[in-house]
């Protein structure tokens, strides 16, 4: 299978690495990036849609409020910004992916269901003797 054009370079994952490796020069507890690809897993499979604002600073360790006073931060705004635009591709990425494998999954339960009915009336019509 092709992967998308739109899909993520492996460079993009190079710099997000590198991105997160800079932030924890500043917060020895910031994440792995295969950690970070996990939640943002999860976040894609929720039942609600989670604003970025609600987990991306507790993630990262990066918050500023009085709530959630976090001990690291991105050297700039340009790299925010940098590893939100990498975060928002892969998330629309695996996103589409999910919606992909849960379609086909819909479709093979609809053929079994399919198979069943018609193996069941079988057994009605030509009974065994």
């Amino acid at each position: 299978m092709t992967p998308p054009s739109s899909a993520t370079p492996p460079e993009a994952f190079d710099e997000i690495d590198a991105i997160l490796d800079d932030l924890r020069t500043r917060y020895d507890e910031t994440p792995q990036w295969e950690f970070c690809e996990g939640f943002l897993a999860a976040l894609v499979c929720c039942r609600r849609p989670i604003a970025q604002a609600e987990y991306l600073d507790v993630l990262l360790g990066v918050g500023e409020s009085d709530e959630l006073p976090g001990e690291g931060a991105f050297a700039d705004a340009a790299q925010r910004a940098r590893f939100l635009e990498i975060w928002d591709q892969r998330m629309q990425e695996v996103g589409t992916e999910a919606r992909d494998v849960a379609g086909r999954l819909a479709e093979a339960e609809e053929r079994l269901r399919a198979a069943a009915d018609v193996a069941t009336r079988r057994e009605i019509v030509a009974p065994e003797a």
